[in-house]
């Protein structure tokens, strides 16, 4: 990623608001495509609202997909650790349901990396060598989104780049600048906010037993429970509890806390310590209907926000990429106008099954795993179910887990 205080000021092709992992990735797969884009990212230079301590976990099909864009490296696959199963418990009862490497044909379920390691295999690729044909991708930061206005062949966007106000022109204008995008302000686009009362707790630490690859999934009162296997040994808590009962818990001594967790979890693993600090994230469903304007594409996080029990939320946001880039791929060599409203309506229609499919299941996850929400009672007792004949979301789960 070129951070710099000069930019070049012509007519680029797409312009991304967003510089996190979802606007890094996007604008490394269209610089792989030809495309020349330029990065607006508000975070200071050196940093990213994305690339913090919190880890990832990438199904099988997003691993594949960061591999086809050369973004798999040895450093890469050095901070990764593979998902060999998932256990889905519940912490006052011994029932169990297993989704092992079988049901995935025998590929690991997923992995599991640092945020700032994806920002890392990012900055690689950034600054590899160039191959005829490439694009070119310019990062400006800190660079603040203002406003934009629609021309007869392209966007104008409005910018704050080192508080100097700066206009650039590009064809296209993509929203990648998360949950509470100042794109999507701007034109007023009206969002579906959904709010769960809960708020996830995050954390990592060292489990005085082996993971050996395991990620649980663990009832508990307030909310689910995920305890997802990390590299060195290590791995990422993420408890999720109501609002009322977060303050109390992030007051608690690290030991203090360990022990609660240890306890809820029944002791699987023997107990946690080295926790890191603890980080709270309120939790809520934003989804918008409208993915797609003059000119400009919501995607990401700016276009729907999900709860994090499936831990689908980036693997989805990497499908937006996929699919928008491939929407915007030149047909037999022809130019092609990437704000060309027939493409980006088409990129629209494709992605609204996924979105239904991921957000439907997320959401029915989130009442089953939350015994305070309407409907827990009657999902919860399906997941609790050891019978994949009386399972009907292990099937799903298993899908999810591919990215399909």
């Amino acid at each position: 990623m070129t951070h710099q205080t000069r930019f070049d000021s012509s007519k680029q092709d797409i312009i991304i608001v967003g510089g996190g992992m979802v606007g890094g990735v996007l604008a490394h797969a269209l610089k792989l495509d030809g495309w020349r884009v330029t990065v607006l990212e508000g975070a200071p230079e050196g940093a990213s609202s994305s690339f913090d301590a919190r880890l990832t976990a990438l199904s099988d099909a997003s691993w594949r997909y960061f591999d086809a864009l050369g973004l798999i490296d040895e450093a890469t696959a050095r901070a990764a650790q593979a998902i060999e199963e998932v256990r889905v418990v519940d912490s006052g009862h011994f029932g169990m349901t297993r989704i092992t490497k079988a049901n995935n044909q025998g590929v690991a379920l997923g992995q599991v990396i640092g945020n700032r390691a994806i920002g890392a295999a990012i900055e690689r690729a950034e600054k590899g060598d160039q191959i005829d044909g490439m694009g070119t991708v310019q990062r400006l930061q800190p660079a603040r989104y203002t406003h934009h206005n629609v021309t007869n062949d392209g966007v104008e966007v409005q910018f704050e780049y080192h508080g100097t106000a700066h206009t650039l022109q590009a064809r296209l204008l993509i929203a990648a600048d998360g949950a509470y995008s100042s794109v999507r302000a701007a034109i007023k686009k009206p969002v579906e906010k959904s709010e769960y009362g809960q708020t996830a707790i995050v954390c990592t630490a060292k489990p005085a037993r082996p993971h050996h690859g395991t990620a649980f999934e663990c009832f508990t009162r307030g909310g689910p429970l995920a305890v997802l296997p990390a590299p060195a040994g290590r791995v990422s808590l993420v408890w999720v509890n109501r609002d009322e009962d977060v303050h109390e818990l992030m007051a608690l001594e690290s030991e203090a806390y360990a022990e609660r967790l240890d306890e809820l979890f029944r002791h699987r693993l023997g107990g946690f310590t080295e926790l890191t600090p603890r980080q709270a994230y309120p939790l809520n469903l934003i989804t918008l209907q409208d993915l797609v304007d003059e000119r400009l594409v919501i995607l990401g996080n700016a276009a729907h926000a999900l709860h994090p029990v499936a831990g689908q939320g980036f693997n989805l946001c990497l499908r937006d990429v996929r699919d928008l880039t491939a929407a915007l791929r030149a047909d037999r060599g022809e130019p092609v106008d990437p704000g060309d409203p027939a493409r980006l309506k088409h990129y629209a229609q494709e992605r609204v099954d996924d979105y239904r499919r991921t957000i439907g299941l997320t959401d029915r996850l989130v009442r089953g795993f939350s015994l305070d929400l309407p409907g827990a009672g009657i999902v919860r007792g399906a997941l609790l179910s050891l019978s994949d004949g009386i399972f009907p979301f292990k099937n799903r789960l298993v899908r999810l887990t591919r990215g399909i």
